[in-house]
């Protein structure tokens, strides 16, 4: 009875607190007037052998600013922005470009020029070996980096604050294809081995297909799978090598990295036909739709066309890609995309202070659903090493009219082929 009497008097103090501290910052400290703008970097290679990647990634970047600066509305796109240009307080978007040139000894010193010259968040689209260093380097200064590519596991282990990675892992992809292979026991495709493909590399890249290959041999056994051990197919220049001990009820998982592993992989299913289904995974996927000739290779793969044209968020914005850039959306612009609009996102919900550790600390706690972005994922939502627990793969299959969902099933768009 007592404490009920007075809150009165507790309720009356709080209002003229209130009162005092709304006058203190009206008149002697006025709240800070949000930017008219503010910069989202872009680190991308625009010179060198990944400069046709970085081109794409620079458009769908583009893209997702240009979405966020004009009022769409009426595009019934269905983003949590507010009505109107810009963000909810007003702020306009800017994109700057830092230029990685693929070299991993360049991308720290772009990083931090981005940051100096005004960027509050970065986005990264690039290879392995360049995502390390720069993700190094964003978490020593504490600026948000949004990966947009890299599926690499040994990220995982390095517990970093700021480098955020959208993209669902090789170890997902992995478990996505021995699915499909599990699911096929009910049509007569018993599959009992699993065979590694791979190429060569040194450095960042040869850590992660060692690590990749130890994942294949520990979920395949996990999953009842015998597994190849040291027969193991190489990927090599203009083909792959050895596939002689391959035999009927085997399964080849081939991780490509880059347009010459994706032809080598195509020419050892081609080779396979008819005795061993060849599943391709790793960064270099995309690369299999430009591969000439009698493409058999199914795809693991984090991002799928046929998907997109069936999603109402990636058909409209497919529409408007096409239309600003008179060109079908990539599958690196789109993962441009994505984590452009993330990190925008992120911003919307912060309502003044736009420095790099408010941001950085948005980005971690934000989170979007599977109807709300363009890949075919659950979502996306980032645990403590800013890694995406809801990324999902799909798998594919080449058919005449391009590569077509066959798993998952309620993903697939087709009943799945003769494997």
């Amino acid at each position: 009875m007592h404490t009920l009497g007075r809150r009165p008097a507790v309720a009356a103090f709080a209002v003229v607190t209130a009162l005092l501290l709304t006058a203190c910052t009206s008149k002697g400290n006025p709240a800070p007037k949000p930017p008219a703008s503010i910069a989202i970097g872009l680190l991308v290679s625009t010179t060198g052998p990944n400069a046709a990647i970085g081109q794409q990634a620079q458009l769908g970047a583009k893209l997702a600013i240009e979405l966020v600066n004009n009022d769409v509305t009426d595009l019934k796109l269905p983003l949590p922005l507010a009505a109107g240009a810009g963000l909810r307080n007003g702020t306009k978007l800017t994109l700057v470009v830092g230029n990685s040139d693929s070299a991993p000894e360049k991308v720290e010193k772009e990083a931090s020029r981005l940051v100096h010259d005004g960027a509050v968040g970065l986005v990264l689209a690039d290879t392995l070996d360049v995502a390390a260093p720069a993700g190094r380097e964003t978490d020593t200064i504490g600026v948000a980096l949004v990966d947009a590519l890299s599926t690499a596991d040994t990220f995982a282990d390095l517990n970093r604050a700021a480098h955020f990675r959208i993209q669902p892992s090789d170890r997902q992809a992995i478990s996505t294809a021995l699915a499909l292979l599990y699911r096929e026991r009910d049509t007569g495709d018993e599959f009992k081995r699993v065979i590694t493909a791979m190429g060569k590399a040194s450095g960042t890249v040869g850590e992660e297909l060692a690590n990749v290959r130890a994942s294949i041999e520990d979920l395949s056994l996990a999953a009842g799978y015998e597994i190849g051990g040291k027969q193991q197919i190489a990927l090599e220049s203009g083909g792959a090598g050895d596939s002689s001990f391959v035999e009927k009820g085997d399964a080849v998982l081939a991780f490509v990295l880059n347009a010459q592993d994706a032809a080598a992989a195509v020419e050892l299913a081609g080779r396979l036909k008819g005795k061993a289904p060849v599943i391709a995974l790793g960064p270099g996927v995309g690369a299999l739709d430009t591969v000439k000739g009698n493409n058999q290779v199914l795809r693991a793969t984090g991002w799928s066309g046929d998907f997109a044209g069936r999603n109402p968020v990636a058909r409209v914005v497919g529409g408007m890609y096409e239309q600003a850039f008179h060109a079908k959306l990539t599958e690196v612009a789109a993962a441009a995309f994505t984590a452009t609009m993330l990190l925008a996102l992120a911003m919307n919900t912060v309502t003044t202070d736009l420095s790099p550790p408010t941001i950085r600390n948005a980005v971690q706690q934000f989170s979007l659903p599977a109807t709300q972005i363009v890949m075919p994922w659950n979502g996306i939502r980032f645990d403590g090493a800013g890694y995406n627990q809801l990324g999902a793969c799909v798998v594919e299959q080449h058919a005449p009219n391009g590569y077509l969902v066959i798993h998952p099933v309620e993903l697939a768009a087709t009943p799945t082929l003769s494997l």
